[in-house]
């Protein structure tokens, strides 16, 4: 949810600033398929029906897939923002691993932003409300983006820098030097070294 701000604000600064958005097409991110494999499986898993029928797997589902996006962002280190993107999701697993696969969420923060109500699902969904027996609490979803905004939700720390470095990743690729062209006279002059 904040990602998708994060990013259409460094799209903004990005073009403001005179970043090229044909730079975004020329990155290569290592193992990408294995970070949208975890991420479409997550879409899955939160969908009706399976949110309804996962029963006690969802958790553990939800690690591993967890698990496999994890793996792919610390493969793509040295991309600009990815340290903040991994240190983000390091510390939401960190709470949902502490929490026996559940992301805990602040009953106030989930008040804020449902006007009071606190609504039980019979649903598979990462997310648990924090009690006096979460662990790491202020690592969970303890903070909200509130209604009417789009895409209304709570969200943690490790949202927050998540967003901040995929926003960093934007404008910093949007501002990387085009790839140098051969000039013709270099081809010619190689062409002939060469014949």
């Amino acid at each position: 949810m904040l990602l998708v701000y994060a990013v259409a604000i460094g799209l903004i600064a990005g073009l403001v600033t005179r970043g090229r958005l044909s730079a975004l097409g020329t990155v290569h991110i290592r193992f990408w398929p294995v970070a949208l494999l975890g991420l479409a499986f997550q879409l899955v898993l939160f969908s009706s029906p399976v949110a309804a029928s996962v029963g006690l797997l969802g958790p553990s589902l939800y690690v591993v897939s967890t698990t496999l996006v994890l793996m792919a962002l610390v493969f793509n280190l040295r991309q600009p923002g990815f340290w903040l993107i991994t240190l983000g999701a390091l510390l939401n697993f960190t709470a949902i691993i502490a929490n026996n696969g559940f992301m805990p969420a602040s009953l106030d923060a989930i008040a804020a932003l449902t006007g009071g109500q606190v609504l039980p699902t019979a649903d598979y969904t990462n997310s648990a409300l924090a009690s006096s027996t979460t662990i790491l609490p202020f690592l969970g979803d303890v903070f909200v983006l509130p209604h009417p905004f789009p895409l209304a939700n709570v969200f943690s720390i490790g949202d927050l820098l998540i967003g901040l470095g995929g926003g960093w990743f934007v404008v910093r690729t949007m501002h990387r030097a085009a790839p140098s062209t051969p000039s013709v006279a270099t081809i010619r002059t190689a062409q002939a070294n060469n014949a």
